[in-house]
């Protein structure tokens, strides 16, 4: 595998929320063939882990037959991690550039609204990256000036943003999709890194220095203000959150994957592989 920065810097935010989560997050069970797969020689390679959260009791009510989807005591014992999922893809094309796709995501279940982590990586070209870099929202932010307070205003989190805006060769990212676009955070880090033809090592040293530094900075916020938050909610509240994340799942699958990785893989891996990731954000294959 190619050696590329900022894999190198999602997988040490993986292993950082890995140190802190613990037992909170069971071992993989994904399968060998979808944790490392290629074709053509090298020059289609990936790799997709998932660690679903640990579970904890269902209800907070002694010997109480509700069913999970209408319990209004399901916040007491349980433990909010749903799944955390790290994934690399690689592709060299026939003009001998390539495309490399880096994402790491933890995603947090109906114990909490607390927002989702969220990191996506894209490099196009050897001195161009998309960062994608946010703590995910899970409330209709107009509707919900206090979640913007709790979660973005008094943790500073916006400081993150503002030091890697300030970096002279970012600007801003424009996503094609109208609803990806309506879904960040104020927050949220969108931006194209462009360094020019023939500067590969300035995004180097800008994905292992302010980018590395203001994402690991992110994932701290979120390990200390959202990974073990819990918030008391009614059950009919409960599954619209659960319904709202379920549908944002299915069209990012949907819009993402299911539409991209058989540009870079053959069909049948590509099917494995989305099949899998189904599996983790939808329950289904």
């Amino acid at each position: 595998m190619p050696r590329l920065a900022h894999r190198e810097v999602m997988l040490a935010l993986a292993r950082q929320a890995e140190a802190r989560l613990g037992g909170r997050l069971l071992p993989s069970d994904v399968p060998g063939d979808v944790t490392w797969f290629g074709e053509d020689g090298g020059a289609a390679l990936g790799s997709v882990d998932v660690r679903r959260g640990a579970p904890g009791s269902s209800c907070g009510k002694k010997n109480c037959g509700t069913a999970k989807k209408n319990c209004g005591n399901l916040v007491k014992g349980m433990k909010p991690i749903d799944l955390m999922l790290e994934a690399w893809f690689h592709r060299t094309l026939p003009t001998g550039s390539a495309v490399d796709i880096t994402s790491l995501i933890v995603f947090l279940n109906g114990t909490t609204d607390a927002p989702h982590f969220l990191m996506e990586l894209i490099q196009g070209g050897p001195s161009s990256l998309v960062v994608l870099l946010d703590l995910f929202p899970r409330r209709d932010l107009p509707l919900h000036p206090d979640y913007i307070d709790r979660y973005y205003g008094a943790t500073g989190i916006d400081s993150h943003r503002q030091s890697i805006a300030r970096i002279p060769q970012v600007r801003p990212y424009v996503s094609p999709s109208l609803l990806v676009r309506s879904l960040w955070s104020p927050t949220a880090v969108v931006v194209d890194v462009q360094c020019g033809e023939g500067n590969e090592s300035v995004l180097e040293d800008i994905v292992l220095g302010q980018l590395a530094s203001s994402a690991m900075a992110a994932l701290d916020v979120w390990l200390e203000h959202c990974a073990g938050s819990l918030v008391e909610m009614d059950a009919a509240e409960r599954e619209s959150l659960v319904a709202r994340d379920k549908m944002i799942s299915t069209t990012s699958v949907k819009l993402n994957l299911s539409a991209n990785l058989p540009k870079m893989f053959e069909n049948d891996v590509a099917d494995r592989v989305v099949a899998e990731i189904n599996k983790a954000f939808l329950g289904t294959v």
